[in-house]
């Protein structure tokens, strides 16, 4: 139902029209049907139409004779004239009109007669009901509501005006590395701290334009906290396509003041355009809004029960309670929900290897890694439980980002096992919860720099020079085995023994990669101390050390390069 306000005007206009005979307020739809602008009046033939009201760009309109509507000569047609302001669609127009036949026993309705003067007393009341109609039927809705009336409306949804003395501030969104386009952020996106005890709301829908990095939006506590630090809320529960990373740049404070209108309708809109309660999504969506990933299964043979088990490393006390109260709040009425534990999800490590456009420097490489890294992470957040990955989305993912030219995803593994399908097109990590893991990449173009640190005693220094020409070349020979898919794994592994073989120290020549032997190379550099670390583009390092057993494999194509080589005196 839909409702306009009849002014004065209008309403004086009806009543004088049937007092003197006439036909008052007849309603027609507007378009009218049939496709041609013309309504087919009830009491023809009319002898003069009076006047035409309804609704213009949502308002109380007057049409103009002769101007936007005439009466055609059969007497019987209204018709709407090229150029007119035409009501607007889907509405009424209420025509007042004489028909030929009309035979008005009161014709004294001049301004300041007796039958002029009561007609507009009553007019004027019933004009007066019709804005108060109005404002009543405006009340109902949260686009017209105001003050009380709103508070009533949103509370339908659960919502209530957040007021005075709780904290607010400004949150900074960041854009992804090498996102592009218009990011559109709602109001009431929410913005919670690592452990999810405190939750914000942006106030107002923002747009991050194309070209900007980072946008403020003011935001207030859903409940009574004290005020959080700088860079306490770093946690966006739902994603936002484009958005890297989200933080308060500088602590929050008490706000005295309360939610204004524009601000909870704002809420309330964005609330409408999201929520979901008493279904399975629901509840999927309300634990993990508290950062943990559930599985939630619903039983055909048992209506009414349903079972959650939450996949994670650990879950506290705390975040245990959280996660019940927001079953508790979500779930149907009847419905029993049992958390059947937890499941620490297994880690897919995944390796690729880029080819990136020839001639960018080296910034733009590591952007371009980071964008690619970015992507895979968002997918594999985003990948529900226990269903297989897609190869070709991993790979379109990393291609979408300006750059880089091809990708191939050389390995998967869960644990030692290997889990790359290339005939099927899927990662077979289907019925078993994943997160990812380790996630290498390569590009030829961007090699991983291999940095080492020795520790020697006072009387025997090494001789850098010696040590710096020797791991060149040794490591120019790698990358040389290493330029082709079918490098043997033997080669493309680096242990602390091979490297230590590599490496001339006092009283040990340098060895070559053809006279390695690990049944005969040393395992032991004493008296010196000496620690190699390579330094992925991704941030990632790996430490080869005396006496650990842990190796560093090469993904093929992937290029080493010598970085810093630090000689540290023992005291």
């Amino acid at each position: 139902m839909t409702y306009r306000r009849r002014t004065f005007p209008e309403v004086l206009d009806n009543l004088l029209t049937a007092i003197t005979g006439g036909v008052s307020a007849e309603a027609h739809p507007f378009p009218p049907p049939g496709g041609a602008l013309e309504h087919l009046l009830q009491q023809p033939p009319a002898a003069d139409i009076i006047s035409i009201y309804g609704s213009r760009d949502g308002e109380p309109h007057l049409f103009r004779k002769n101007t936007d509507y005439e009466l055609a000569s059969d007497k019987r047609t209204l018709r709407w004239k090229d150029g007119a302001e035409l009501p607007d669609p889907g509405t009424l127009v209420l025509v007042n009109y004489y028909p030929v036949s009309a035979q008005p026993v009161l014709t004294d309705v001049y301004v300041g007669s007796v039958v002029r003067t009561l007609a507009e007393s009553i007019a004027l009341e019933m004009a007066r009901l019709y804005a108060q109609l109005e404002v009543v039927y405006d009340s109902g809705f949260v686009e017209t509501a105001s003050g009380r009336a709103l508070d009533n409306v949103v509370a339908l949804l659960g919502i209530e005006r957040i007021a005075g003395g709780r904290p607010s501030g400004e949150v900074a969104f960041t854009r992804s590395p090498n996102s592009a386009g218009t990011i559109t952020i709602p109001a009431g996106t929410r913005v919670i701290t690592a452990d999810g005890s405190v939750e914000y709301a942006t106030v107002e829908t923002v747009t991050l334009p194309a070209g900007q990095s980072t946008i403020r939006v003011s935001a207030r506590d859903l409940e009574i906290n004290d005020p959080v630090p700088a860079d306490s809320l770093t946690v966006l529960p739902v994603p936002i396509a484009g958005i890297g990373a989200v933080t308060n740049p500088a602590p929050t404070s008490i706000d005295v003041a309360d939610e204004s209108d524009a601000e909870l309708r704002t809420r309330a809109r964005s609330f409408l355009h999201g929520s979901e309660r008493a279904t399975l999504g629901a509840i999927h969506h309300a634990i993990a809004r508290q950062g943990i990933t559930p599985e939630v299964v619903e039983f055909e043979d048992r209506p009414g029960y349903l079972e959650v088990t939450l996949h994670a490393s650990e879950v506290s006390p705390e975040l245990d309670r959280r996660i019940k109260q927001a079953i508790h709040d979500s779930k149907p009425a009847g419905v029993v929900v049992t958390l059947t534990g937890v499941q620490t999800p297994a880690r897919v490590d995944l390796e690729l290897r880029l080819i990136t456009a020839p001639g960018q420097i080296a910034q733009d490489l590591r952007a371009a890694q980071r964008a690619v890294r970015a992507k895979i992470e968002e997918y594999f957040a985003k990948l529900p439980v226990r269903e297989a990955g897609s190869i070709n989305k991993l790979v379109g993912l990393a291609l979408s980002v300006p750059g880089v030219e091809d990708v191939k995803l050389v390995s998967a593994r869960v644990g030692a096992s290997d889990v790359l399908d290339i005939a099927g097109g899927t990662l077979a990590i289907a019925g078993t919860p994943t997160m990812l893991g380790d996630l290498r990449i390569a590009d030829p173009n961007l090699p991983t720099v291999l940095n080492l640190t020795i520790r020697y005693p006072v009387e025997t220094p090494p001789d850098e020079r010696a040590i710096r020409d020797a791991l060149s070349a040794a490591i120019s020979a790698l990358n040389s085995l290493n330029a082709a898919d079918a490098a043997p794994l033997a080669e493309r592994t680096l242990t602390f023994q091979k490297l230590l073989h590599l490496t001339p120290l006092p009283g040990k020549p340098a060895g070559t990669l053809a006279t390695f032997n690990p049944a005969t190379a040393p395992t032991s550099a004493a008296p010196f101390v000496v620690t190699y670390a390579l330094i992925l583009e991704s941030g990632l390092s790996q430490l080869l050390r005396a006496g650990d057993p842990v190796s560093y494999v090469l993904t093929p194509f992937e290029r080493l390069s010598l970085g810093e080589i630090a000689l540290q005196r023992e005291a």
